[in-house]
């Protein structure tokens, strides 16, 4: 990796944008990053880190932590880096979660943190690769990187302090990060795979020790030497049982046959008297069907009746409703006739009261002559009161504008303490932030070992299922297994019946030759015929149940490696976090809230202090605002008087012109209303009683009209009642009723009618099938007795008892000679599946031990590799280490093994060309020790690189460190840097040494003041 732009905005204490692009330090530069203290150089670092993996180098600040004090609110943090990895160019772009002010209204908002990443393809905006997930972005930048943040600060960035932790890691961390740069993961799945095969195959070989126990104990066995002896005992006590079996189902079968007949003969006794019983009942119901029969008869000649009767009354009622509209027409008529009398009377009263409103309109015209005259008064004194407002006004405002700038003052003097007070307030909270983050993280991890504890429940659950699920399967095959033999053996003996089904007496055997055949196989009603397809059945059924049995031992090996799994990282979280691991969640959610509550209140006073800020700059301009217009208001109100005093002296000049009766608008317009009121009233009158007569005439005319044409209707309707009175008599006459009542009484619907009609259907039916029914089983009982049931089921119940226990017997030694043979076959297939697990054992076992570092030097396969990779790296680290050590050190591997269970075969030693002696690099000063780490950190470089393992080390930071050196060492380390620049690496160092300062000609020069800090690019 090495980066080509660096764009920081808002970061660290860059307040505004800065942009450095290391392309114009020219092709792998050695450039030094040189600022006073607290300039900002690692945040440099810390901005490329951060752009990475959303982390910065030194691990103690929070990505929030890391917006800058001055910058502006509206300018979000943000960082944006442009790196090559080979011949491919990327582009990161980071903004951690911060607050901004709100698009709309006041206050601030959340704004979450979010990634970017694109490969620059060539095209404007290239590939977009990560849209906005930061998880995402830090995912992708490992896999393409190689490394992970943690990784990422110990071979490529010594940060500030931390230079020392590669060399003094132990073997464990060291075989991690050797692991991921010189991508050995593959030695470390072959001793994963390794252990996980020896131990599937020892877990078998425990299960067939445990099944082989298992199968004798369940045929109650205790050794298998009994299995012989007692297959030798069952065999001749097994034939006898069967040929019992055999005699007594076959006297079972005939008592058996003898009473079905007996039954169905008493059958049919029994029917023969329920018929005749039936045909009685049947008979009985002849006069209850005659009656129907005449209800139906009847209805079908009322049915033809109900038109005519239909018609006449439909007439009749038709003519009434004539009649007696005809009446109430009648009577309105003559009350029409009433009210237009009555209405032209009252007309011509109204047109003789009209002829008084001519006068009533002369005296209206002159009282609205004075009407204008009263318009212009009142307008005067409108405009004299407003006028005199005006005046008044600009006096009030004049006060109020006083008691405004001294209320402005107070206030201004208010805020000046208040914002004293905050200041103090958020000096005093200023390290909660940090307080914070830690229990942030110690609760992220709190929760992570919840979250393991609870996964850890589930599974040791789901390992239990997985064990009674096991011993079910084990259960349903052993059951399976022995149905299905049971058949085969049934199928045997069948086709042994099938065969002396053919034999003939003094005719050959085809089996055994022989011409006598004294006791030939036969089939049973407890033993029947099995076909092939059953057998195969069952065999498929045991073979289902085997695949089920191996599937849920899979399951359980399974679960047995999760819960194991989950064990061993709830043990490693639990080390790490400490005390808190056994304190609950609850509670340290609760303090993180509290630390939290505090920051929120941190917060909102950040954002006080801002808003007082801004009120004092209001209250200045207000004050200044307010004492313009007070100057502006004394001028107003002098010119409001006089204006008043001229509005006064036009009102008294129209006054003189008005009667004194008439100057108040309000009499003259109730007097001009009455006479208004008057002439409405009366051409109102006028128009209404005119309206009203109209109306009558109307009335009286379309009464008249309707009165004529019911009169009409009246005639035509009794015509048509006379005609068809006539022909409903004519009909009623020749009808077979005699009375309306009958008539009316026999009119059944079609529904009805269709229940009669299949009720006497039905009747005749059944009547037709039981005189049929009766007389034949009078001919099939015809000379026949009823037989006696008692004393013949007696007789099959003694039969069937004697079957039952010869069945019984046959069965309990069949199933234990079953059993028997069952375990003989267990035990061998499990003898040999058992020396075949530890053949395998014999292998794998061996090959897992010594690939896992459980014998010898307790040196995994992994760790073995990478132990002859890490004597490359210390060979080249050597060389430089002797120069920049002016011949004294050099790094070697430890050759003893740790003590305990401690890993072995990676830690370092350094052995002293002075003293001839090998020591911990532990006891190197703080100047040997940053020389050690440096020269590691160089050949780790050069052999990462010669490798060619896919991870390219291009980069190399050094942040401080420098210091230490004496000036001599000082020269060596840097022409150390300089050999290693002409190799193709890029080398930037953070430093403030005078020295260095003097001799790199490549600088970025970090420059702080008040507003934060800038970067400047010298190169000379």
């Amino acid at each position: 990796m090495k980066p080509l732009k660096l764009s920081l905005q808002a970061f660290g204490p860059f307040a505004c944008s800065e942009k450095i692009d290391f392309n114009q330090l020219g092709d792998n530069p050695l450039f030094l990053i040189n600022g006073p203290t607290g300039a900002g150089k690692s945040s440099i670092l810390d901005a490329i880190c951060f752009a990475l993996y959303g982390q910065t180098t030194g691990a103690e600040r929070e990505p929030a932590q890391m917006r800058c004090d001055y910058a502006a609110a509206e300018r979000l943090t943000e960082v944006t880096l442009d790196f090559s990895l080979g011949d491919k160019h990327y582009r990161i772009r980071r903004a951690p979660t911060q607050l901004r002010p709100k698009a709309k209204g006041e206050g601030s908002t959340t704004q979450q943190g979010e990634a970017q990443l694109w490969l620059l393809d060539g095209t404007p905006s290239g590939k977009l690769i990560v849209a906005k997930k930061v998880n995402q972005a830090t995912a992708e930048i490992e896999t393409l990187i190689g490394l992970n943040v943690e990784q990422f600060r110990q071979v490529m960035v010594l940060p500030q302090g931390k230079f020392r932790e590669l060399l003094m890691a132990d073997s464990k961390e060291r075989e991690k990060i050797f692991g991921q740069l010189f991508q050995t993961q593959i030695y470390r799945r072959i001793e994963e795979r390794l252990k996980a095969e020896a131990a599937g195959i020892r877990q078998a070989v425990e299960q067939h020790q445990n099944q082989i126990k298992g199968i004798l104990q369940s045929a109650e066995l205790s050794a298998e030497a009994e299995i012989d002896t007692g297959l030798l005992e069952l065999q001749p006590q097994l034939e006898a049982a069967a040929q019992s079996k055999l005699a007594a189902d076959a006297a079972r079968s005939r008592t058996t046959r003898d009473r079905d007949q007996a039954v169905a003969l008493s059958a049919r006794f029994e029917r023969l008297a329920l018929t005749q019983q039936d045909l009685a009942t049947k008979q009985r119901e002849a006069p209850a069907i005659e009656a129907k029969a005449q209800s139906l008869r009847l209805s079908a000649s009322a049915a033809k009746l109900k038109p005519l009767y239909d018609q006449r009354q439909q007439q009749l009622n038709d003519l009434a409703a004539t009649e007696n509209q005809l009446t109430q027409c009648t009577t309105t008529l003559a009350q029409a006739q009433r009210q237009l009398a009555s209405a032209q009377l009252q007309s011509a009263e109204a047109e003789r009261a009209h002829a008084g409103v001519d006068p009533i309109k002369r005296q209206q015209l002159e009282l609205q002559q004075y009407q204008g005259g009263i318009e212009q008064l009142a307008l005067a004194n409108t405009e004299a009161a407003q006028r005199q407002r005006a005046a008044s006004d600009c006096t009030t405002a004049q006060k109020v504008q006083q008691q405004t700038q001294q209320q402005q003052l107070d206030q201004q003097a208010k805020h000046e303490r208040q914002l004293t007070e905050l200041d103090s307030a958020l000096e005093a909270l200023a390290p909660t932030q940090i307080q914070l983050n830690n229990l942030q993280q110690q609760l992220n991890q709190r929760q992570e070992l919840e979250t393991l504890r609870n996964r850890h429940r589930a599974l040791t659950s789901q390992q239990q299922s997985a064990v009674q699920q096991q011993t079910r399967r084990q259960q349903d095959w052993q059951t399976a297994q022995t149905a299905a033999k049971q058949l085969e053996l049934y199928w045997h003996q069948g086709q042994a019946a099938l065969l002396a089904r053919d034999l003939e007496q003094d005719q050959p055997c085809p089996v055994c030759g022989s011409e006598a055949h004294p006791n030939p196989a036969s089939t049973t009603h407890a033993q029947p015929l099995v076909t092939t397809e059953q057998l195969d059945i069952a065999r498929q059924t045991e073979a289902a149940a085997r695949e089920l049995l191996h599937a849920a031992k899979e399951t359980l090996e399974s679960r047995n490696r999760d819960l194991e799994e989950s064990l061993n990282n709830g043990k490693k979280l639990s080390e790490a976090i400490g005390e808190l691991a056994n304190q609950p969640l609850t509670e340290v959610q609760a303090g993180f809230e509290q630390l939290q509550q505090r920051l929120n209140g941190l917060t909102a006073q950040q954002q006080a202090r801002q808003a007082l800020v801004r009120q004092l700059a209001s209250l200045k301009q207000s004050l200044a605002t307010l004492a313009t217009t007070l100057v502006s208001l004394d001028t107003q109100a002098e010119q409001a008087t006089h204006r008043y005093v001229e509005a006064r002296s036009r009102v008294s000049h129209i006054e003189q012109q008005l009667p004194e009766a008439y100057r108040d608008q309000t009499k003259l317009t109730h007097a001009l209303q009455g006479l208004q009121a008057q002439i409405n009233a009366l051409e109102q009158a006028r128009k209404r009683t005119q309206e009203a007569a109209a109306n009558c005439r109307s009335e009286v005319d379309r009464l008249t009209s309707r009165r004529d044409t019911l009169t009409q209707q009246q005639q035509q309707q009794e015509q048509q009642c006379q005609a068809s009175n006539s022909a409903w008599k004519q009909a009623w006459n020749a009808g077979p009723f005699s009375a309306v009542e009958a008539f009316q009484q026999a009119l059944l619907d079609e529904q009805q009618q269709q229940r009669l009609q299949s009720e006497l259907d039905t009747y005749h039916s059944a009547l037709n099938n039981l005189n049929g029914a009766l007389a034949l089983l009078q001919q099939e009982l015809a000379g026949k007795t009823l037989p006696d049931l008692p004393l013949i089921d007696a007789a099959l119940t003694a039969a069937t008892q004697a079957f039952t226990a010869a069945d019984s017997h046959w069965q309990q030694l069949d199933k234990r000679y079953s059993q028997l043979l069952a375990v003989q076959q267990k035990l061998s297939r499990a003898h040999q599946t058992q020396a075949a697990l530890e053949a395998q054992y014999a292998i794998f076992g061996t090959l897992s031990e010594v690939a896992n570092g459980q014998t010898g030097d307790k040196i995994s396969l992994q760790r073995f590799v990478l132990s002859v990779l890490l004597d490359d790296v210390l060979i080249q680290a050597s060389q430089r280490l002797n120069i920049m050590s002016k011949g004294r050190y050099q790094l070697v591997r430890k050759s003893e093994r740790a003590k305990g269970n401690k890993a072995s075969g990676l830690e370092l030693e350094v052995e002293d060309g002075y003293s001839g002696s090998t020591r911990g690099v532990a006891t190197l000063s703080g100047g040997e020790s940053f020389m050690a780490a440096l020269a590691l950190a160089l050949g780790l470089s050069d052999v990462v690189q010669a490798y060619a393992g896919g991870i390219r080390l291009d980069t190399l930071f050094i942040d401080e460190g420098f210091g230490s050196l004496d000036p001599e060492s000082l020269d060596l380390a840097i022409r150390t840097l300089i050999d290693l620049q002409a190799s193709g690496r890029t080398i930037g160092i953070i430093s403030h040494v005078t020295e260095l300062k003097e001799q790199m000609a490549l600088r970025l020069d970090v420059i702080s003041d008040r507003q934060g800090s800038r970067v400047q690019m010298v190169c000379r």
